[in-house]
């Protein structure tokens, strides 16, 4: 038999060293009838083919739903019993004429330029080594006409954008399906109205090595964007019409596309969870606040090339954008009024890449006394975008700090940490602002974001207080010796106020998001009042029809304090 005619067993060697072969398994079950099943094997690059051979057998000895933990595979057809040999499996690495060294290495077998061959019981498969492999593809919650579509989700390793292969498809019915383009992205028309989408990918790698075919398909059928509503924000609006000589600021989460799930958001029509139809409303509600600073969280990096970039230009406001952690596809924006704020720089900090830098030396000397806050610190994203701003009128220096922390509810002391972190910088930062200014005008810091703490928690005390307890339960888990001495110089104040709610779902109703300010140079003049527990109790959560997040924004009315 022919390498062309054996089945395709794919061996790669990821950047962490980890190796892993995939194939798919011809088994039959008890009953007789016939079942194709996914294996993978897993091992390090230094380990030996006789470790890759080793968890080859678990996982297909696990297909046979025979030993005593599991009575019953549930991916098997109809439950039914999977019939594989446990005492008597062939596992072999073959080349044409002979086995394959248990003893060597998997780095050095992955060198090899002679054919390989993958041995598994009685079916033989022509190992492909360092395929593109695309780990996951997903495309968005809601589809509209008129609008162009791409992945929100596209996890590739080793793919070649330029020579893989991209289809798109649609279907009424999701059974017969029609070719209507190619590319990675496509524009949405009138005659895709009420049809699946299919995207469906061929990967190539930069030596034309072809990887295994994926498709993903839209949860639903492609929708037209419904008209925009009277909405509960036009209420604020009232009170931001005018503009003011002092600051009018903004911060808002609005809800990144791919993390729009109808089983997190059950309660709302699926038509108004579509990104087409949110962005607007959350266009909408900006203008009517005619704010000077704007802070975005998990905007999403297509939509804003695509919308809010020329959005907000239209409307006066110069914007940046930086994606989380400089790979996530959502990130933050920070816009400002062009005729009145001179950009004086713009950065982003991505904080686990950053801990080799002198002024967060005392975070690094922590992380490395206790291993797993360090492993959970440096798997987090998490950025800060500071903007230095100069008014134009005035000379004043505003410093905006925006940032979106870690979100997972057992993760204060992670928290605590990012939020020490960023308080350090943006301490640092207006140190030397106020440096190089020689001191024209004034300097002051504006912190904003969705810092997913509320106001019982050791963030938002360590913010407005300065420090806290070494004792507290969050430093103790960072430092059970007690080391955690964690404070900042800011003199910060929640400008916001703590409403009891900024964010309002099924799941969790809470105060998360917070606009700090220096409290030795701004002035509170107002807050605008956020909807009221009454007026929220009529809906199930966030986002709906009427409201395009599951947060809600927050607005304030600063000046700088007189000398």
């Amino acid at each position: 038999m022919s390498n062309s005619e054996l089945r395709i067993a794919y061996l790669r060697e990821f950047d962490t060293s980890i190796c892993d072969i995939r194939f798919t398994l011809t088994v039959k079950t008890k009953t007789g009838n016939t079942l194709e099943k996914d294996v993978i094997g897993f091992a390090k690059n230094f380990e030996t083919l006789a470790d890759l051979k080793k968890s080859i057998e678990e996982n297909v000895v696990a297909l046979s739903c025979n030993n005593t933990e599991i009575d019953r595979n549930e991916n098997c057809k109809d439950h039914e019993l999977c019939d594989l040999p446990k005492k008597t499996l062939i596992i072999k690495f073959l080349k044409i004429d002979k086995d394959h060294r248990d003893s060597i290495k998997i780095k050095d077998f992955i060198k090899l330029k002679e054919d390989k061959i993958l041995q598994v019981c009685d079916q033989k498969y022509a190992i492909i080594t360092n395929a593109p492999f695309i780990r996951m593809v997903k495309l968005p919650f809601s589809i509209s006409t008129n609008f162009p579509v791409e992945p929100i989700t596209f996890q590739a390793y080793n793919l070649d954008r330029k020579t893989s292969k991209f289809i798109w498809l649609k279907s009424i019915d999701q059974n017969v399906w029609h070719k209507i383009a190619e590319g990675y992205r496509y524009d949405v028309t009138e005659d895709d109205l009420d049809h699946y989408l299919k995207f469906f990918c061929v990967p190539y790698n930069s030596h034309q090595i072809k990887g295994p075919v994926v498709e993903a398909i839209s949860e639903y059928k492609v929708n037209n964007v419904p008209q925009l509503p009277e909405c509960p924000f036009e209420k604020r609006h009232c009170l931001t019409r005018e503009a003011l000589k002092g600051n009018k600021v903004v911060t808002y989460n609005v809800l990144a596309d791919r993390y729009v799930d109808f089983d997190q958001f059950d309660y709302t029509h699926p038509k108004f969870l579509g990104v087409h139809y949110r962005k607007k409303l959350i266009m909408k509600e900006l203008e009517g606040y005619k704010a000077d600073i704007i802070c975005l969280q998990e905007v999403d990096d297509m939509q804003y090339k695509a919308f809010y970039k020329n959005q907000f230009k239209k409307r006066g406001y110069e914007s940046i954008f930086n994606r989380k952690g400089n790979c996530i596809p959502e990130g933050l924006v920070c816009a400002f009024k062009a005729n009145r704020f001179n950009l004086m720089e713009t950065k982003q900090l991505v904080m686990s890449g950053s801990l080799d830098r002198k002024q967060f030396k005392k975070i690094l000397d922590l992380l490395n006394t206790n291993s797993d806050v360090k492993k959970e610190f440096l798997r987090q994203k998490t950025s800060l975008q500071t903007t230095i701003l100069q008014d134009l009128h005035t000379n004043n220096i505003v410093i905006v700090g925006n940032t979106h922390l870690f979100y997972h509810p057992d993760a204060n002391h992670i928290r605590l940490l990012q939020a020490f972190m960023a308080t350090l910088h943006l301490g640092n930062l207006k140190d030397r602002v106020v440096k190089e200014s020689n001191r024209r005008g004034r300097v002051g810091i504006i912190f904003c974001g969705d810092f997913n703490s509320d106001v019982s928690k050791s963030l938002y005390d360590f913010m407005v207080a300065g420090t806290i307890n070494p004792e507290h339960e969050d430093c103790t888990k960072i430092s059970p010796s007690g080391d955690a001495l964690l404070h900042h110089k800011l003199r910060l104040i929640s400008a916001s106020g703590t409403p009891k709610y900024t964010n309002y779902t099924k799941d969790y109703k809470g105060c998360l998001d917070y606009i700090f300010v220096d409290s030795l140079k701004f002035s509170v003049i107002r807050q605008i009042p956020v909807p009221t527990a009454e007026e929220l109790k009529q809906y199930v959560g966030l986002p709906n029809e009427v409201y395009p997040s599951d947060h809600l924004s927050l607005v304030v009315e600063l000046d700088f304090k007189s000398r």
